[in-house]
């Protein structure tokens, strides 16, 4: 059994792990080409916890299980995405980010500097509301191997984006209940990206939405599904 240390670069809500890097993290440690991670509980920074490993992987805090990860399949279909022009537009149409529930999220929070944070956002289409889209530009200071954005980096891609086609009828604070990934291709670092997320279902405080990494080659890089619970508004 070994030890995973989420260090504090890579949070989510404050004190805890960002849900895409940690779901992606743990999918390394699965061989299958398609991981569904179960996130559990919040996962704490800067502690070693245990990690088990036969067929899935599992992290554990002492003896409380916080996240799961597993072989699975993905079946979904990706809409036609936008060209980069009109993807990066649909981000610049909206207004300045003074609202976002966790400013410093590893994903996309908007106090991240360049490089250290991903800074992910994207922005329904004009003509197609129902599509959100932005574009990524992996850099060389986030964490990569050969030239291309590592895993973790990649399911962080997919992870927060998702979420955003929500913010539209405001639910408070979203977490990330579960993510199912599959990546096809590498994402080259220095190179844009295309972003796509666009909602499959809500029902409740639970809402299953989908996202996706287009090349710039126009070819879809990784794709996913995740599933969201709104956090209730505080009574006191």
């Amino acid at each position: 059994m070994s030890t995973l240390t989420v260090p504090t670069r890579f949070c989510g809500p404050p004190g805890t792990a960002n849900g895409g890097w940690l779901a992606g993290t743990l999918a390394t440690l699965v061989d299958a080409p398609t991981v569904s991670v179960r996130l559990r509980r919040p996962v704490p920074l800067e502690r070693p916890l245990r990690v088990r490993t036969d067929g899935a992987a599992e992290l554990y805090d002492d003896a409380e299980l916080l996240a799961r990860a597993e072989p699975s399949s993905l079946d979904l279909e990706i809409p036609q995405p936008p060209s980069v022009a009109q993807a990066a537009a649909a981000v610049e149409a909206l207004p300045p980010w003074a609202d976002h529930p966790f400013p410093r999220c590893w994903g996309c929070g908007p106090e991240r500097p360049v490089g250290d944070g991903l800074r992910t956002r994207v922005g329904p289409l004009p003509g197609r509301p129902e599509l959100w889209a932005g574009v990524w530009r992996p850099t060389a200071d986030l964490p990569a191997v050969s030239g291309a954005a590592a895993p973790e980096t990649v399911w962080a891609a997919l992870d927060c984006p998702s979420s955003m086609p929500l913010w539209t009828e405001p639910p408070g604070p979203l977490l990330l209940g579960t993510i199912t990934a599959q990546q096809q291709r590498p994402v080259p670092v220095g190179a844009d990206s295309v972003l796509l997320a666009w909602v499959l279902e809500r029902e409740g405080r639970r809402s299953t939405t989908a996202s996706a990494l287009v090349s710039p080659d126009g070819e879809v890089a990784a794709r996913a599904r995740a599933v969201w619970f709104a956090v209730p508004a505080s009574t006191s």
